[in-house]
């Protein structure tokens, strides 16, 4: 494969700031690496969205062979179908106009395609290799790397469930013998006493039950990080939902809610009345 510069012609970057904060600044998107399929001309076309990027070649047969299904992903989960997912084609071989063109027509791509579009830092290996995907979590999180494009479908799908919503308590944890804490166990209710419960039962003599309290616990502490991300996304997106998820916080973990939150609650909700203020003129106006 070809290595192409990584020139920045333009950046569109978004922040996610405090705990495990990323900033993703994407390169090559502009008129001039543009090749066909949607343009992208504001950075509110990929930022707080789900992204599927897709690196091809015009030469490579595994490539071109994918190319239809990245079309049917991005009509089915893309923007033409309202939901906030976006399909890249970041083409990776030499710029041949004519015969990426001609594949473009071929198999009527509408989705964004540019030369060597990607993200400047922390942009998966592709292994020296082509077709390779890779997708982004609406937060700038890669959440997958791969071939498959089975998997990356299967990433873009729990990705686009879990935007809008509150990070669960207990995802990827299989509930047997705490079944009956699973409903008490949800982002705005109080847990502390839960939390000890599950501590000593993970230091208890009971296999099978430390293991599965153990579990929890882990799955309650990759919570309360995703939260934190969140918030720190809505921020910026989403005012009004950042008072309200800083609200469960207050009630589900006080003491992070006090160090964190607290201080800042005023200009907050300050922001968030703007916003939604904002969002009520601008709805009048059309």
């Amino acid at each position: 494969m070809m290595q192409i510069s990584r020139k920045v012609a333009f950046s569109i970057v978004f922040a996610l700031a405090a705990y495990g904060a990323r900033a993703v600044e994407w390169v090559n998107v502009d008129e001039s690496a543009w090749l066909g399929g949607v343009k992208i001309t504001s950075p509110e076309k990929l930022s707080g969205r789900v992204v599927l990027v897709d690196e091809w070649g015009y030469r490579c047969p595994p490539c071109k062979a994918l190319l239809p299904r990245m079309q049917e992903l991005w009509k089915n989960f893309g923007l033409p179908s309202g939901k906030p997912f976006i399909v890249l084609g970041s083409h990776r071989q030499q710029r041949n106009e004519a015969a990426i063109k001609a594949l473009i027509e071929k198999h009527d791509l509408t989705y964004p395609i540019y030369q060597g579009v990607g993200i400047a830092k922390g942009e998966p290996d592709n292994g020296g290799a082509i077709p390779f995907l890779y997708v982004l979590d609406h937060r700038g999180k890669v959440i997958y790397k791969g071939r498959d494009d089975r998997l990356a479908l299967e990433a873009v799908i729990n990705a686009l469930a879990k935007v809008g919503k509150n990070p669960s308590l207990t995802e990827d944890v299989h509930i047997v013998k705490h079944k009956h804490l699973e409903e008490r166990l949800q982002l705005g209710k109080p847990i502390a006493q839960i939390v000890a419960t599950l501590e000593r039962e993970a230091d208890g003599k009971n296999a099978e039950l430390a293991d599965e309290a153990g579990k929890i616990l882990k799955a309650i502490e990759r919570a309360k990080h995703e939260t934190r991300e969140e918030i720190a996304f809505l921020t910026d997106h989403d005012p009004v939902a950042a008072v309200k998820l800083i609200m469960a916080v207050k009630t589900t973990w006080p003491e992070m809610y006090e160090e964190e939150y607290a201080s800042s609650m005023p200009k907050r909700v300050a922001k968030a009345k703007a916003f939604k203020a904002a969002k009520k003129s601008n709805g009048a106006r059309k």
